[in-house]
């Protein structure tokens, strides 16, 4: 079985477009224009329960789940293509 990232289930897009910035940029300014972005997640990875396992684990007061979802779906879009 292949892994949800792996073979060729969506069309590849034709590379990163070069009017968006990389993640790292537009994160470490100091205001950052933001966007929702509703999902849900499958309970199964119980998510909410390893980010909260990382936190206390790296004495973190704040963790900031929107950087790191956008960070996560900037590689994720990158690696295909858009």
């Amino acid at each position: 079985m292949k892994a949800p990232s792996e073979g060729a289930p969506y069309a590849h897009g034709p590379g990163r477009p070069k009017d968006i910035p990389e993640a790292a940029v537009v994160l470490n300014q100091r205001i950052i224009a933001r966007e929702s972005l509703d999902s849900s997640v499958p309970a199964a990875l119980k998510l909410k329960k390893r980010l909260k396992r990382f936190a206390l684990d790296n004495e973190l007061d704040h963790l900031p789940i929107g950087d790191i979802v956008s960070v996560a779906l900037d590689e994720w879009l990158t690696a295909r293509g858009f």
